[in-house]
């Protein structure tokens, strides 16, 4: 039976560093640790020098979950890269409506606070005409560090979500999203992929996902993008999602409309 990559990045560690990586990663929390036992995508060399980082922060006293996401913030997009060619021309994600409030708000320099932006993206939710708001908000962030990203992997050029129920239910328990409760209200946004500036698109990785407990590695070790753990309970049987992660851009090639859910 073949070593998994994890065994393989353990055994290339020196015996001390081996040790040290064994005994901190049972101490994370149990799906975290599962994750890293279970990882697939991550080259070799690249899982032996995060593991190597995050017995290096340890060692400088960091309580482990801190020295995890530390090290990991320091191997983001090591998966593999889809071609130019085969990247889908249609790209969403989902992100909590406060949290994208923020991001247009910053973007704003100072002309709209976080709760007047909030306020327009609830006015403006399905509607095409933003007036001098779409401006603020093709300045936004999509994400925070980098931008997790699903696809309709049937159709590369069509919306994702018009596969999944508009529900927020529906949205959470297909994309994995268990950190959103029902009083959180989203934000579904989709953009062109070459509207965007067309960056690098890579399979996530644990060390993309850091300490995120409803990430779950692809067992396919050839795969060219990951896919989430639909949530329980799933009463529509709703299949995993693609999922891929791109460096943090701007709105610039979002598609109007844009749509905010309430539980």
């Amino acid at each position: 039976m073949s070593l998994s990559a994890y065994q393989q990045a353990l055994a290339g560690l020196t015996d001390h560093v081996r040790k040290k990586a064994e005994d901190a990663r049972v101490v994370l929390p149990d799906q975290v640790s599962r994750n890293i036992a279970d990882e697939t995508a991550l080259a070799i060399a690249d899982f032996m020098s995060l593991l190597s980082q995050f017995v290096v922060r340890l060692a400088s006293g960091e309580p482990p979950r801190r020295a995890w996401v530390e090290a990991c913030r320091t191997h983001k997009r090591k998966g593999c890269t889809i071609h130019d060619a085969d990247c889908p021309e249609i790209l969403g994600r989902v992100k909590g409506l406060d949290d994208h409030a923020a991001a247009i708000a910053r973007a704003s320099r100072g002309d709209l606070t976080k709760e007047q932006a909030r306020k327009l993206l609830l006015k403006y939710s399905g509607s095409v005409d933003l007036g001098g708001f779409e401006t603020f908000l093709r300045e936004a962030a999509l994400g925070s560090y980098l931008v997790w990203a699903t696809f309709d992997p049937a159709d590369f050029r069509v919306n994702p979500f018009d596969r999944l129920p508009r529900t927020h239910h529906g949205i959470c328990t297909a994309l994995g999203l268990g950190h959103f409760t029902p009083s959180d209200i989203l934000i579904v946004l989709v953009w062109g992929y070459a509207d965007s500036g067309s960056p690098p698109l890579h399979r996530p990785t644990v060390a993309d996902a850091e300490d995120y407990p409803y990430y779950r590695p692809r067992p396919e070790v050839d795969a060219r993008w990951g896919l989430t753990e639909p949530l329980s309970p799933n009463p529509d049987k709703l299949s995993p999602q693609p999922e891929v992660v791109m460096p943090e851009t701007t709105s610039r090639g979002l598609r109007l409309p844009f749509q905010v859910v309430h539980a």
